[in-house]
């Protein structure tokens, strides 16, 4: 693909997209959108990593094919190794980009950001994938404030390469697509760097999780590693109580985690009232998994 550079403000080199994947059936409309962009003169490149059974990578998009299913973490590391641009863009495999994302994240840029993260749209109306998105990207919609934010979730995430590497990229000991992000964006904190939301900079999110069953197992998966984030942050994300105390009390925590998810929803749930039940439902979940991460 050819590479298109910049000289305005703080952006100089061009952005490259990088896109986890594993069989995603949306690849080939993830990669369209990103070619369609308003500004596409200041992409450089896109590229894909990881399995593509469905064979819907093509051009301009480079397919950098694994030997195995990899995590979204060790994805994006190759792909951000293998990039030329001074600016990375992750995007995942089931978000379709506004037609003014990369238009909106380079105005961020040219402002002195150094890490832009934008908006989730929910448009799916199916009910188990918008409990889904509410819960885990209440803070990160499209009709949230702009503004500064703790972290940045990673699937609409730009970053200056430089500091990208500079802290290490992802941590590829998280095996899952949860946690990573969070981690990532503490380590940046941590180092003096601050964390933008352009809410405007939209993605509409995808996903496949549309049983109580694969939200449950998803929001469970964002508990279990909740622990290591407060072992690894405590000092910017300090756990409510120690960990020794939340350890004993696991049990009690799997018990009362219906009622702390009933109070911990009530306000997403003026949103959409409708989809409180599962709201809660999840919230359950993460508590759950909170208790099996600190070893209860």
């Amino acid at each position: 693909m050819r590479r298109s550079g910049y000289t305005h403000g703080t952006v100089n080199a061009g952005i490259s997209v990088i896109i986890p994947n594993l069989h995603s059936p949306l690849i080939g409309e993830v990669i369209d959108a990103i070619t369609h962009q308003t500004e596409q003169r200041l992409i450089g490149e896109i590229i894909v990593v990881g399995q593509d059974c469905h064979r819907l990578v093509k051009p301009p998009a480079r397919h950098v094919e694994t030997s195995h299913p990899v995590s979204a973490a060790r994805a994006r590391n190759l792909g951000a190794a293998l990039a030329r641009g001074d600016h990375l863009l992750f995007i995942d495999s089931d978000c379709i980009a506004a037609p003014d994302l990369v238009e909106r994240i380079v105005a961020r840029l040219h402002k002195g950001d150094i890490v832009v993260c934008g908006g989730v749209v929910i448009e799916t109306g199916e009910y188990w994938s918008d409990c889904d998105n509410l819960l885990v990207f209440a803070d990160y919609l499209a009709t949230a404030p702009a503004g500064e934010r703790m972290w940045a979730p990673s699937l609409n995430l730009c970053i200056r390469r430089s500091v990208f590497w500079s802290i290490g990229g992802f941590d590829e000991r998280f095996p899952s697509a949860a946690g990573e992000d969070t981690d990532l964006s503490l380590r940046l904190r941590a180092s003096g760097i601050r964390i933008a939301f352009e809410p405007r900079a939209r993605v509409i999110h995808h996903h496949r999780r549309a049983t109580p069953r694969a939200v449950w197992e998803h929001l469970r998966a964002f508990g279990r590693v909740q622990a290591t984030i407060w072992r690894r942050h405590a000092r910017l994300m300090p756990p409510p109580l120690p960990l020794e105390r939340l350890r004993a009390l696991a049990p009690a925590l799997r018990a009362v985690a219906p009622f702390l998810a009933i109070r911990d929803t009530a306000t997403l749930a003026h949103h959409a009232p409708h989809l409180l039940p599962g709201l809660v439902w999840a919230r359950t979940a993460w508590y759950w998994g909170v208790a099996e991460g600190v070893g209860g």
